[in-house]
């Protein structure tokens, strides 16, 4: 890094993908600033599910213990069971995955980005909250960053690589101009952390397995979640995401809980009773994605870059595997110092590996999503009755897809990218 630089690489948004990152570089002894126009970390839930592939890959980088942490702090789930139309539920076994973490981790987001947020603490990487980044332009030496400052003052700092991290709406993605295909899925999309109990009668149906529910009256998931006011697995608490069908709520409708429960319990065909809820929303899912990830010395990762349904449960992590690419990527280019094309072809190899991976895994949740969400009609019929059944019914194909969704084998693939930049 020259001497005109105030740091070598600036990663703007505190997320899971930002952390991530910077926990990464600040593991390799790589300068890095962290700023996000939060004024702090979010307490809500968001993302839930920690595949196999990222904590193997957390675990490349900074050990089992942070892994580890994650585990305990959040819920280990090795079972998805299905419910299609009236059948009986067809179980998927993640016990089988060829992994220590053979289930999905149940962990939400908050917990998620504080324990990444200490890992880089560990490493002497802060966040500055309250601080938005106004502009950028690059040069063929670096990038200068105007960063308006809580006071509403500008504060110039001048990076090797600017890094994008923040989110959907991203103001990296808006300096460089990158364009964001692709659209929105139709219908409502609710989204609840409540309190359940399945019913009378449906008490074996329990609460440590994920559950998806796809009727004539819509889809629903459920999530289990760890009480955090109890050491072992909260008896009721729980994640419910709702896509009902026919009579939804309109759009400027209010959705409480009372309505909620209407929904849910005609989406599942059971006497749910729902209390105490700890969020309730409404959301809208989209399906977008970027051409490039890399512009000159500014690069787009995790929202930034790609967003897509929340099916098989693919953001957060494929987020967090961009991350470690390109931190390795990063690290090695600054290792070398300024090489010409040696050094470029160094950095390009973060689009070359993740690229593929963004429309792999958008591909993959938009057919989940029409398939096994969204289909309506005779065709949601067939699929449910016939079609997903088969599929989710045959051995090899059901391990087949907990492999893919669990992300172990891409992880694996890139594991000498992340190895290579801790030598």
């Amino acid at each position: 890094m020259s001497s005109d630089m105030d740091v070598a690489v600036l990663v703007v948004g505190a997320g899971p993908t930002g952390l991530a990152l910077a926990a990464m570089l600040g593991r390799t002894g790589v300068p890095v600033r962290v700023i996000d126009k939060a004024v702090g970390r979010s307490q809500q839930s968001k993302a839930l599910g920690v595949h196999a592939g990222t904590l193997e890959a957390l675990s490349d980088v900074f050990g089992v213990g942070l892994p580890a942490r994650m585990v305990a702090t959040g819920q280990p789930v090795r079972a998805v069971h299905f419910h299609l139309g009236d059948r009986q539920p067809i179980a998927v076994d993640l016990g089988g995955l060829p992994s220590p973490y053979n289930f999905v981790l149940v962990l939400p987001q908050g917990e998620t980005e504080r324990l990444l947020a200490e890992q880089a603490a560990a490493f002497n990487v802060a966040v500055d909250w309250n601080h938005e980044l106004a502009a950028l332009r690059q040069d063929g030496d670096g990038v200068q960053c105007e960063v308006r400052r809580p006071d509403g003052g500008i504060e110039l700092v001048r990076a090797a690589y600017v890094v994008g991290c923040d989110g959907a709406h991203s103001e990296v993605r808006h300096q460089v101009g990158a364009g964001f295909a692709g659209g929105s899925y139709p219908g409502t999309f609710l989204l609840a952390d409540v309190s359940l109990d399945w019913g009378p009668g449906y008490g074996d149906l329990g609460h440590d397995s994920v559950r998806f529910f796809s009727t004539e009256a819509g889809a629903m998931a459920f999530f289990p979640l760890k009480d955090p006011d109890q050491a072992t697995l909260g008896p009721t608490l729980c994640r419910l995401v709702l896509i009902p069908k026919g009579d939804a709520p309109a759009a400027e409708a209010e959705v409480d809980l009372a309505v909620f429960t209407t929904l849910a319990r005609a989406v599942s065909g059971l006497p749910l009773v729902l209390e105490e809820a700890a969020w309730l929303t409404r959301f809208t899912i989209h399906h977008r994605m970027v051409k490039r990830l890399r512009h000159g010395r500014v690069f787009l990762a995790g929202d930034a870059a790609h967003i897509h349904s929340a099916a098989g449960g693919q953001g957060m992590n494929t987020g967090i595997q961009d991350a470690l690419n390109l931190g390795a990527r990063l690290t090695e280019a600054l290792r070398r110092g300024p090489r010409g094309r040696k050094d470029e072809g160094v950095l390009d190899r973060y689009a070359q590996d993740r690229l593929p991976v963004a429309r792999g895994v958008l591909r993959g949740t938009d057919l989940i999503s029409r398939v096994g969400l969204l289909a309506d009609g005779w065709w949601g019929r067939l699929l449910r009755r016939h079609i997903l059944p088969l599929v989710i019914g045959t051995p090899f194909l059901r391990r087949r897809i907990a492999l893919t969704l669990s992300q172990l084998p891409v992880s694996r693939q890139e594991r000498p990218v992340r190895l290579a930049a801790l030598d």
